[in-house]
């Protein structure tokens, strides 16, 4: 019985995985295209019944995990690692093992989705607590990938050592940062009463705040 009931659990993971292979092209290229929509539809799923969210793309959470995974894999493939700056204990632990590093990439860039779901609700003058956060915490984990895609590769190219690549590294972030505030100010201005402004000015100040949290985080894990 143990036996079977293994053959059946990697029966549903190898299945689940192969679907990604559908499915996540499929959801990077419908959230590039129609980043808004995406965000409506993952308000949208979490009124379903837990076995009918998602049915059609990745789930948000899974989806940022995955792009995390690929700019991870794509790094790897370019040799152009991260050069060691791990100071601390635990720091030179979590570099030393692609595992752990992912997985502290994943903690560390989904500060960006959270602080904006945050920010959300504070706006929406919305209660704060684990049901309520979960919404647009997912909806946030939707662009999050793409940018966090596009700023990995950025990254890669301003290590090659080159000047025009480092220039064109810049630019790639400039306008995936840009882009990505654009979405933010679109979508809290269409959940509350603020104008445009007021809505940039809430969205910059997010995103200011998320990658200070983030930068301390980083210090405080890896040292300086």
């Amino acid at each position: 019985m143990d036996f079977l009931r293994l053959f059946q659990s990697l029966e549903e993971f190898l299945y689940e995985a192969m679907s990604w292979l559908v499915f996540y092209p499929r959801t990077l290229w419908r959230t590039i295209r129609h980043p808004i929509q995406m965000l409506r539809y993952s308000d949208k799923e979490l009124e379903d019944a837990p076995d009918q969210q998602f049915t059609d793309m990745l789930s948000p959470p899974l989806f940022l995990m995955l792009t995390i995974l690929l700019s991870h894999l794509i790094e790897v493939a370019s040799h152009q690692k991260m050069p060691e700056v791990a100071t601390t204990g635990i720091g030179k632990e979590i570099t030393a093992s692609e595992m752990n590093l992912l997985v502290l990439r994943a903690f560390l860039f989904a500060i960006y989705p959270l602080m904006f779901a945050v920010r959300r609700l504070k706006a929406q003058g919305l209660a704060l607590n684990r049901d309520t956060l979960r919404r647009p915490f997912y909806a946030q984990c939707y662009i999050a990938g793409p940018a966090a895609l596009v700023l990995g590769i950025a990254s890669i190219l301003a290590r090659l050592g080159d000047v025009a690549w480092a220039i064109a590294a810049l630019v790639i972030m400039l306008v995936t940062i840009s882009w990505y505030l654009r979405i933010e100010t679109i979508w809290l201005r269409s959940r509350t009463r603020k104008s445009s402004w007021a809505s940039f000015r809430s969205t910059f100040g997010t995103w200011l705040l998320a990658s200070l949290i983030n930068s301390g985080a980083s210090f405080l894990i890896l040292g300086g």
